[in-house]
């Protein structure tokens, strides 16, 4: 694709008299880097953009959906706020000062229409970055030309004007981005405006941070609008042009933090820094900086010799940490005594966590709120990691539950979920980790759940439950983002047996990517038990066994499937053992059957029901909500 530099110069709108200003019109458009429609319409768009510079002031939010986009990760929040303020439902999607406008199909007529409207203010602003090009003070001053009333809002936003990317980072092959959405200040929400009588001034500056996922420092430029909230009525816009920085070859950054485990016992550690050279130069020198939680800046300066795409591990002091989540940040400075505009590649993040004392069984984990007290979510990959849903919960028997976006992470990526640390010491001879799962292919992609014990603090894992694609799906394949109904659950589990009386037992939910649809997972219970509960089912008389609503009140319906004719029993044990509930159905034929609990003189808990066939028996595991 051609690239095409969106370089605006210099807007400092100005007049001389006081009167209606010549407006900067405002083009926002809604894209994505996993969307074909929007590949297909923006070069056209921004071919048109191009030939308005001195006419359109151009910002491109990259939405969530309908597939991955790193910009979007960089920054899910800000984009949000957009989307939800215009109701967006699709992209591409545009909004000129306000107004609807598609993409593909903006003509050069809109546009002077829109040029040719006054604005009652004018908007000049600028930007300069500290020294160490570490922040950059942002600077804007409307000036009010002719009186207006209505609830107007300040907003600042932070743009790229250009991206390049060697390889598509999404899938609609699009390589090329312009105008993007970086940051906005103070929000996305921005700031009252004052200024509303003629000649009335405003001035909004900063010095912020300059974010860290900032591809090219050359490319940064900010634009400023004055928006109505009640019409969403643009009355005026600006845009600076990018500071041309003094030339530089170099290029350094941390490419990896090692030695520093997602979960720990210890209350110290000993991280390693991997320094990479991006640079043709060769690197000799530069400075490793580190920061603990948002602490000082600590500071270790790295010699050597390395070539173009050379690295070298270095190791960090001893850190100490106490018990909870922590993030170290580190990050190269000064390489071979320069400036390093591509930041991006700078800064390396790693959160870990320090494990406190293990909690008895059972743990019960509804996932009403997130992530768990003393659980841990860990997303390697900074892309989709284990979230919270609001909306679905097993069996329909709640609005909540934890969820992986297989639908847009990328093949294999791993997402993982570590369960509070788990005290099995006791008396009972079985343990149990059982809970609800929903999940569909796209098509036969194997998405894949895993769930693993650790009994040495995460050196070492063993897996006890191991389902992918087919087995593990709840419903056929479909292309759309799945997300389950009632009857799109199955209650599952692994034996925890082997790990009984281990005083400090790790579990975790690890998710694999297959790029295929969304896994859903609730109601977590880790127990022990006097009785085997067969979660597995080893009956192959048995095709299937549903328990619904589960949780019960009173009662819940067995539905089960014969292969061949047999005589069934069905019983109903507590986690002691203890049989509360049985009865016979007699001899029944193969096929599709059901029958009814009586749970109404049970107390809340835990239960399992286990259907008793010729050839063995399947065991499910119930909870009784009161």
């Amino acid at each position: 694709m051609k690239k095409i530099t969106l370089l605006l110069s210099g807007l400092a709108l100005s007049c001389t008299t006081f009167g209606q200003s010549q407006r900067l019109c405002l083009a926002e458009e809604f894209t994505q880097a996993s969307c074909p429609p929007c590949a297909a319409a923006n070069p056209g768009y921004n071919t048109l953009l191009q030939a308005n510079l001195t006419k359109v002031a151009s910002i491109k939010y990259q939405t969530s959906w309908p597939g991955y986009d790193p910009m979007n990760l960089q920054n899910a929040g800000d984009v949000q706020t957009r989307v939800s303020y215009y109701a967006v439902s699709g992209v591409p999607d545009g909004k000129l000062d306000g107004v609807d406008f598609y993409p593909g199909s903006i003509t050069q007529a809109q546009i002077d229409a829109e040029y040719a409207v006054a604005s009652p203010y004018t908007i000049t602003v600028s930007h300069t970055f500290s020294p160490d090009y570490s922040t950059v003070t942002y600077t804007e001053v409307i000036t009010c030309t002719q009186a207006v009333t209505g609830n107007l809002v300040n907003h600042i936003a932070m743009v790229e004007k250009q991206i390049h990317f060697a390889t598509q980072p999404g899938t609609n092959g699009e390589t090329d981005f312009y105008e993007v959405m970086k940051k906005m200040y103070p929000s996305a929400a921005g700031t009252p405006v004052t200024a509303m009588t003629v000649g009335a001034t405003q001035t909004f500056t900063a010095t912020v941070p300059v974010p860290n996922y900032v591809y090219d420092l050359n490319q940064v430029s900010f634009v400023c609008w004055v928006q109505n909230t009640a019409t969403k009525a643009v009355q005026q816009a600006g845009q600076d042009s990018p500071i041309v920085l003094p030339p530089s070859t170099e290029d350094a950054g941390i490419s990896a933090t090692t030695n520093v485990n997602a979960i720990q016992c210890a209350t110290s550690v000993t991280p390693s820094v991997t320094v990479k050279n991006y640079a043709p130069n060769t690197l000799t020198t530069c400075t490793i900086n580190y920061q603990l939680d948002g602490g000082a800046v600590m500071t270790q300066a790295w010699t050597g010799s390395l070539a173009t795409n050379g690295t070298s591990v270095t190791a960090l002091p001893t850190l100490t940490v106490g018990v909870g989540s922590h993030t170290l940040v580190s990050w190269t400075s000064q390489p071979n005594g320069g400036s390093d505009y591509h930041i991006i590649n700078n800064l390396n993040s790693k959160t870990f966590s320090i494990i406190g004392a293990s909690s008895m069984a059972p743990v019960v984990e509804p996932f009403v709120s997130f992530p768990p007290a003393n659980w841990v979510i860990d997303d390697p990959n900074n892309t989709y990691p284990w979230e919270h849903v609001t909306t679905v919960g097993g069996f329909g028997t709640s609005s909540e539950c934890t969820a992986v976006n297989f639908y847009n992470d990328p093949a294999g990526n791993i997402e993982d979920m570590y369960v509070q640390p788990t005290n099995l010491t006791t008396t009972a001879t079985h343990a149990t980790v059982t809970f609800d799962v929903a999940y569909c292919q796209y098509s036969t992609e194997n998405d894949n759940l895993k769930v693993q014990v650790s009994t040495d603090c995460g050196v070492t894992w063993a897996t006890a439950y191991n389902k992918q694609g087919a087995t593990l799906a709840t419903k056929p394949a479909q292309t759309a983002s799945f997300v389950p109904t009632a009857t799109q659950w199955r209650n599952d589990g692994a034996d925890l047996t082997p790990y009984l009386n281990q005083a400090n037992v790790l579990i975790r939910f690890r998710a694999t990517s297959g790029y295929g649809n969304n896994l859903f997972v609730d109601n977590i219970n880790i127990f022990t038990s006097n009785s085997a509960l067969g979660i597995a089912d080893n009956s192959a008389n048995v095709n299937s066994m549903e328990i619904f609503p589960n949780p019960m009140k009173d009662n819940a319906t067995v539905n089960f499937n014969l292969a061949n004719a047999s005589i069934v029993q069905v019983t109903m044990t507590n986690v002691l053992g203890q049989t509360v509930y049985s009865t016979s159905l007699g001899q029944m034929t193969a096929g599709d059957h059901n029958t009814k609990i009586d749970a109404s003189n049970l107390n809340s808990g835990i239960y399992f029901v286990t259907l008793n066939v010729a050839d063995g028996k399947i065991t499910k595991k119930v909870s009784i909500n009161k």
